[in-house]
């Protein structure tokens, strides 16, 4: 319902989404490690908080699958160079536009941030893509 709300209200010629997958994934070996990276993510890009929201996660087990870290970002604008001047780290992700206008984007982009919050505060697991979730960061 709250997607529905969201799409109907979204300007897609003032607005993007893009979504982003960490360059160096192989180089996350310690989960309190990569939960830090995102949160420091997260906090770089306090310049621009009026014209972003996004979500980060941190999907794998230590030890057992390969740490992963994904996001998705609506940013004011076409592209993400706002927050590349911002926040340096974007160098070390690559970034993708999502394609708003089919079903297939919009799906994804509902996927990547409408976790259950209620699972996730009481412990549960919760899945990205198929993925445990370690951890979460909301940027807003």
């Amino acid at each position: 319902r709250v997607m529905k709300q969201f799409w109907e209200m979204y300007d897609a010629e003032g607005w993007s989404i893009h979504t982003c997958r960490f360059k160096y994934n192989e180089e996350n070996t310690q989960a309190f490690m990569t939960a830090n990276a995102t949160g420091g993510f997260v906090q770089r890009s306090g310049e621009i908080r009026k014209w972003l929201f996004g979500v980060m996660y941190v999907t794998g087990t230590e030890g057992t699958t390969p740490l992963e870290i994904s996001g998705c970002y609506l940013i004011r604008g076409q592209d993400m160079e706002p927050l590349q001047v911002a926040n340096d780290d974007t160098a070390v992700y690559y970034w993708n536009k999502v394609d708003t206008s089919t079903p297939e984007g919009k799906a994804h982009v509902a996927h990547m941030w409408c976790y259950d919050v209620d699972k996730w505060n009481n412990g549960e697991p919760i899945y990205l893509e198929g993925k445990l979730v370690n951890d979460v960061k909301q940027f807003k």
